[in-house]
């Protein structure tokens, strides 16, 4: 292997290792209460305010769940993205498989088809596949740094978006919750991929 080549995949390993930060983010809790039952997730989070009245009446609906869920998406296109070699995208592409099945809503939706709520976790199911395989087989690889810095500052300003309304609605109706590890290891994952591929992209000009 030459150096070029070694260098290319620590760099390589380095976004992967990242991406897998993020995803842990999105597991950890992103709102903490006393009552660690009611401790939770991004995931959690977003079903839990899927079901809130509120949400039920904003324009466009189910808006904050949209911005909490959508990180999943995010992160499957960045991974797609990442992959270069035909071993790493065999496993993005597993990944990818993985988390739109995660997405998809329960089968209670064949019968209930006209629920918002379900509507939307199937959009962002089949809106993962399109995306990272569109993406991952279309996009040529001069703008993939540029795309995966724009996706990473679009999750950023998502997910903190999503939890800042999220824990207000959680804090009306519930108790003093607070913000959670969580979203801060997902918002400091996207800072982290992106500045390290604006900083490869001016270091090659």
């Amino acid at each position: 292997m030459s150096m070029a080549n070694s260098v290319e995949t620590s760099r390589g390993n380095e976004v992967l290792a990242l991406l897998l930060l993020a995803l842990a983010g999105y597991l950890l809790p992103w709102v903490t209460a006393p009552n660690s039952a009611m401790t939770l997730n991004a995931f959690d989070l977003a079903e839990w305010t899927s079901l809130h009245p509120l949400q039920q009446q904003v324009t466009p609906p189910l808006i904050v769940p949209l911005l909490l869920r959508v990180q999943l998406p995010i992160l499957a296109i960045l991974i797609t993205l990442w992959s270069t070699s035909r071993n790493k995208r065999f496993l993005a592409f597993l990944f990818l498989a993985l988390l739109s099945v995660s997405q998809l809503p329960p089968l209670e939706f064949l019968n209930n088809v006209a629920d918002p709520n379900y509507r939307q976790l199937l959009f962002l199911a089949i809106a993962t596949i399109l995306l990272s395989t569109g993406l991952g087989f279309i996009l040529p690889g001069q703008f993939r740094p540029f795309v995966i810095i724009f996706l990473a500052v679009t999750g950023i300003v998502t997910s903190l978006l999503g939890q800042s309304q999220a824990i207000e609605l959680y804090q009306v109706t519930l108790e003093q919750g607070e913000t959670g590890g969580g979203l801060w290891l997902i918002v400091g994952a996207y800072a982290a991929s992106s500045l390290n591929l604006l900083r490869r992209i001016l270091r090659r000009r």
